[in-house]
């Protein structure tokens, strides 16, 4: 199939970097579905979350070929607006997509460069205007909102909101624009069948998969468990790199807390290419979040039959009808206690009627050929649009 649209991909991180969790994830799964239509360019940092990528200076600063897609590595000293003019303008894009909001290297300089060229740009906000995400370094978002507004450049972009709570997002700071599409995150494809996992009653296997941050609530996930009946034997594996290493030290004062019957093993940040092995021998994931505009990690659960015990600031909702697991207002920790102890008490066959419910759910999300079409439709038109 020949190429015709030319699209460039600007994200903060991106493979094999991964510890900057689901901005890469959305991306990498963004390209799989898409790179056989699309002739796609990704720029991106020689980084990933807190570290350097072991990458060597021969393969920096220029376009590599990667598995169908073209791809360059840019170190802190050519993240600056003329080397950004050097080696985007020659290539003709003819849609640019922003992986993110508050980005000043990959989004507020490249627009600023493509800000009058005849082409289309996209942007999306990945759950940044959220009343949880806006609530953490409140004064340096509310400053980079005011210049957004100031250079207009919100008008010079069409929005890609991934759930309806995010289409509200962005009228209530933008008012209501005709350049919105509402187009749900891809999700990685399952090449596997059910299995059925063991089940001892009254013992379980709890995770939480994340960064360490204060926006993802692992101390609230350690206060629930520390409520939970005594009669329950809980091991809890804590998966995720430590963004933020004050409330690291606060999470690990509450786990010393915790009673004999809560057994828990930190394993810090994991390649996503080594989850699956460790995601089949869990149970259920706890992430009582602060805000998510679409969690990555709640869809690599359900791939992998574990049920959920979540926030309601997500977009998943009403998940106990479907054995999904719960959703639950974090002003309720009674509810998520509850919910816990419940999949504590499951026998094997009760549980695995929920954990098949959730591999079900999450394979057909992944199959359905109309989040594949909403996805595709952020980048056509692109040759005639004028924005």
């Amino acid at each position: 199939m020949k190429k015709t649209i030319k699209v460039l991909i600007c994200i903060d991180w991106f493979l094999p970097a991964y510890k900057a969790g689901g901005p890469i994830q959305s991306i990498s799964n963004l390209v799989n579905h898409l790179k056989d239509e699309f002739d796609i360019f990704i720029a991106t940092s020689n980084t990933d979350l807190g570290e350097r990528l072991d990458l060597g200076t021969a393969l920096l600063n220029t376009w590599l070929t990667k598995d169908g897609y073209k791809i360059i590595y840019l170190d802190q000293q050519h993240q600056n607006l003329k080397f950004y003019k050097a080696i985007f303008i020659p290539q003709n894009f003819d849609v640019v997509y922003f992986n993110s909001l508050f980005s000043f290297k990959f989004t507020l300089l490249p627009l600023l460069i493509f800000k009058e060229i005849k082409m289309r740009r996209v942007l999306a906000p990945r759950g940044m205007l959220g009343e949880g995400a806006l609530a953490i370094k409140p004064f340096k978002k509310r400053v980079f909102l005011k210049l957004f507004r100031l250079f207009q450049l919100h008008e010079k972009v069409i929005w890609h909101a991934t759930a309806n709570s995010e289409v509200k997002e962005i009228i209530a700071h933008f008012g209501k624009r005709k350049e919105l599409i509402l187009a749900p995150n891809l999700s990685a494809k399952i090449d596997t069948k059910y299995h059925p996992k063991k089940k001892v009653q009254n013992r379980i296997k709890i995770f939480f998969l994340s960064r360490i941050a204060i926006k993802k609530n692992l101390i609230g996930a350690i206060s629930y468990l520390s409520k939970i009946d005594k009669s329950y034997k809980v091991e809890f594996t804590i998966i995720g790199p430590v963004d933020e290493e004050k409330y690291w030290k606060k999470c690990k004062y509450e786990i010393d807390k915790l009673s004999q019957n809560i057994e828990v093993i930190i394993l810090g940040a994991v390649p996503n290419h080594k989850l699956a092995a460790i995601l089949d021998e869990q149970h259920i994931l706890l992430l009582p979040t602060h805000h998510e505009n679409f969690g990555h990690v709640i869809m690599e659960s359900w791939q992998r039959g574990c049920p959920v015990v979540i926030s309601d600031k997500t977009p998943w909702r009403n998940l106990r009808k479907k054995h999904l697991g719960f959703d639950i207002s974090l002003n309720n920790s009674t509810d998520f206690i509850n919910a816990i102890e419940l999949f504590s008490m499951m026998n094997e066959n009760t549980y695995n009627e929920w954990s098949k419910s959730a591999f079900k759910y999450a394979k057909a999300f992944t199959e359905n050929v109309s989040l594949l079409e909403q996805n595709k439709a952020l980048f056509l038109n692109a040759v005639n649009d004028n924005r």
